[in-house]
């Protein structure tokens, strides 16, 4: 069974066609990297899978279960890191670790203490969230986003702000994730990263999905001297910016 299917799926904003007819679906085990330019309609594909918005057509399933008629039975098996962070800055980093796990049903203190480790919150543990810099915050989305290591994860730009070695560290604890049978959907403007740890891309441009490959099948189209940025210009029409 995959973890998430989308079928169709169609959203307007008034005269704006955010997403048009997208399917698609990520199974156990997948690493996807989700692309596009800005306006694409990748946030509201995101925040469409999480049920924080109603599309005009389509479904979604997630785990099996479906997002329009159990959203909150679907966001169980769901862990997500939205591009604009929405914490409960009144708590501590570990309450808000802790009311995650108590959600989701399914931790441990071990697991608490490790992702607070992996994220380097150990020592800000006990400040409340409000007092935490933005980088800070982004990391603690991201362990809550861990906690019980939901089947699937979701994460919009989540390592924008991030130094270098916090986003080697994720990456790998993502990578991971994925080798235990976990699945993965990224978006990320970072295409060298992308290319590194994702095993599939799905590409969207104005709402429309154009690329859905696997990094085999783009590998074998590189050429010697291509690569997925080079890719990517020529399905957004940019081939004229230098890659």
């Amino acid at each position: 069974m995959s973890v998430l299917a989308v079928s169709e799926l169609s959203k307007s904003y008034r005269k704006i066609k955010a997403l048009n007819d997208v399917s698609f679906e990520v199974n156990p085990g997948e690493f996807i990297g989700l692309i596009g330019p800005n306006g694409a309609g990748k946030s509201t594909l995101m925040n469409t899978v999480m049920g924080r918005i109603a599309p005009n057509h389509g479904s979604i399933h997630v785990h099996g279960v479906n997002v329009m008629d159990a959203t909150v039975e679907a966001r169980r098996h769901i862990g997500f890191v939205p591009q604009d962070l929405d914490l409960h800055g009144y708590l501590t980093g570990e309450e808000y670790l802790r009311f995650v796990a108590d959600l989701r049903g399914s931790s441990t203190d071990q697991e608490i203490e490790d992702l607070l480790a992996l994220t380097e919150l150990s020592a800000a543990r006990h400040r409340v969230v409000k007092e935490y810099s933005g980088g800070m915050q982004r990391k603690l989305a991201i362990a809550a986003a861990l906690v019980g290591r939901p089947p699937l994860l979701i994460l919009d730009e989540s390592f924008v702000g991030l130094d270098p070695e916090s986003t080697y560290r994720i990456r790998k604890r993502l990578e991971e994730h994925r080798e235990n049978g976990g699945a993965v959907l990224l978006s990320s403007h970072i295409l060298e990263m992308l290319e590194r740890v994702c095993t599939r891309i799905v590409m969207l441009v104005q709402g429309e999905l154009v690329m859905d490959k696997s990094m085999d099948e783009l590998r074998a189209e590189f050429g010697e001297d291509g690569d997925l940025t080079h890719t990517y210009l020529k399905l957004a029409g940019k081939l004229d910016i230098n890659p």
